[in-house]
């Protein structure tokens, strides 16, 4: 995974690249919006879609917003959930807005969220709100 400003075109993978836009591609390198509190249906619905990615990836990401690991081989990020835990940092989220806006979020969205405060352009947190967008 590699780090793409929020609002940018989506670019990663390119027989995916239909235009969206880009949220929540993350890099330790670079500032990101915080905010303390997030509605917790949003995050709820988040972890959710993550559960679900898409445009998976046969490697995963690592998170180098947390301290690094001393494995030799780090393993993938792990995100808790009601259901049951489960890996990120090898697949893609997709969101619609109500105005035909796609969004593009590498799954390690969730843990940026829940583990380091991320906070999401609020057009994103809508559309991710209106679930019968999401992919």
């Amino acid at each position: 995974m590699t780090y793409f400003k929020d609002g940018t075109t989506y670019s990663y993978l390119q027989e995916f690249a239909d235009g969206a836009i880009n949220i929540g591609w993350l890099d330790a390198a670079e500032p990101y919006a915080r905010c303390e509190s997030l509605p917790q249906d949003f995050i709820d619905t988040l972890i959710q879609m993550c559960r679900k990615s898409v445009n998976k990836t046969r490697g995963w990401h690592v998170c180098n917003l947390c301290p690094p690991s001393t494995d030799i081989v780090p393993a993938p990020t792990v995100q808790k959930s009601p259901e049951g835990d489960f890996p990120l940092g090898f697949g893609e989220i997709r969101v619609s807005s109500n105005t035909g806006t796609r969004y593009a979020a590498p799954d390690m969205i969730a843990h940026y969220v829940v583990a380091h405060n991320y906070s999401p352009p609020q057009e994103f947190v809508d559309a991710a709100l209106n679930r019968d967008n999401a992919e």
